[in-house]
């Protein structure tokens, strides 16, 4: 019993001398191969995304092609142009592509033990992007040389998915609206605590239709939701609004929000909510593209208000009070 014991013991102490050895030997990250764990929704990934990209620029590492995919796994690639995103990063990587396709390497145990420059990262991705946004919101400025500026530039859909974004908006999209009202949405806005009176986290789709006049005179209406869309289509009906949609079953569901999201990057007026990184991150990418950005949230005082803080802010009034300046 005692050599049991005994024997337990020394194999937790050199199982713990063999982490301790592994993380200093790979504190550095210079010429390393990352392999990064997204996680949440698409745009909590891309968050995920944005500072993977951030820490192989800085310690000029590189990342391995990380998975998307809500209910089931995909590749980067199989959403995002690959050779597009490593064209436009190289221009801030020494003409280096950044991300190495899947295929390119084959990832295993033996693998990893044998090359050293093969390494899981352990720095919490999403963390380290939320302690940038704090600095950000609390600052009110953001630095056109952030990492997630980079990012955002460097997306584009593969061109099948990028041709169903052209096709939607062949003939021109006036207001585009993202609808919060999927089951988990409801759970999250019974837990979000929130201390402004005039904020709401979930808004009935009644209300953002009876709010929708005071932002465009047209009835024409795309939306996009994760759920219940033929619901929402007859709810618009009901309400004398032509509306539109995109959800192809037969694609995963990140593919799906992915061409969502470029759908209302472009569209003439987006809708959304602030306490959505969703809409905020559409918001995002609106106020960087567009010269005349008209980004509204429609979750604070049963009215819809312009966006002035480039999608950064997730407390409604913030949203509408705080400029965010780009130096």
């Amino acid at each position: 019993m005692i050599t049991k014991c005994y024997t337990i013991r020394i194999k937790k102490n050199i199982h713990k001398i063999r982490l301790y050895t592994i993380k200093k030997l790979f504190r550095n990250y210079k010429n390393k191969y990352l392999i990064v764990t997204l996680k949440g929704g698409l745009c909590n990934k891309l968050h995920c995304l944005f500072s993977a990209c951030d820490i192989a620029l800085k310690k000029k590492a590189y990342i391995v092609e990380p998975y998307f995919g809500w209910n089931s796994k995909i590749l980067f690639s199989d959403i995002y142009d690959i050779e597009y995103f490593n064209e436009v990063m190289s221009k801030h990587y020494s003409n280096k592509n950044i991300m190495i396709p899947k295929d390119k390497i084959k990832i295993n145990k033996f693998l990893k033990f044998l090359n050293l420059k093969l390494i899981d990262n352990d720095i919490d991705l999403w963390n380290y992007s939320e302690k940038e946004l704090e600095i950000e919101r609390k600052s009110g400025m953001l630095s056109s040389e952030s990492t997630k500026l980079k990012v955002l530039e460097a997306l584009k859909l593969k061109p099948k998915y990028e041709n169903i974004v052209k096709e939607y908006l062949l003939n021109g999209i006036e207001t585009a609206i993202q609808i919060r009202t999927e089951s988990d949405w409801k759970k999250h806005a019974e837990f979000l605590e929130i201390s402004d009176q005039k904020e709401s986290v979930l808004v009935s789709l009644d209300k953002i239709i009876s709010m929708l006049s005071t932002v465009s005179k047209s009835k024409n209406i795309f939306f996009t939701s994760g759920e219940n869309h033929q619901e929402i289509i007859n709810y618009f009906k009901k309400k004398n609004y032509s509306c539109n949609y995109f959800f192809d079953s037969k694609l995963e569901y990140e593919i799906n929000a992915a061409i969502n999201f470029e759908i209302c990057s472009r569209a003439s007026f987006f809708i959304g909510n602030s306490r959505s990184s969703y809409s905020n991150l559409i918001s995002l990418k609106r106020a960087l593209r567009l010269s005349t950005d008209k980004s509204f949230i429609y979750n604070y005082g049963n009215e819809i208000h312009l966006r002035i803080d480039k999608g950064l802010q997730t407390t409604a009034l913030e949203s509408i009070s705080k400029k965010t300046i780009v130096y």
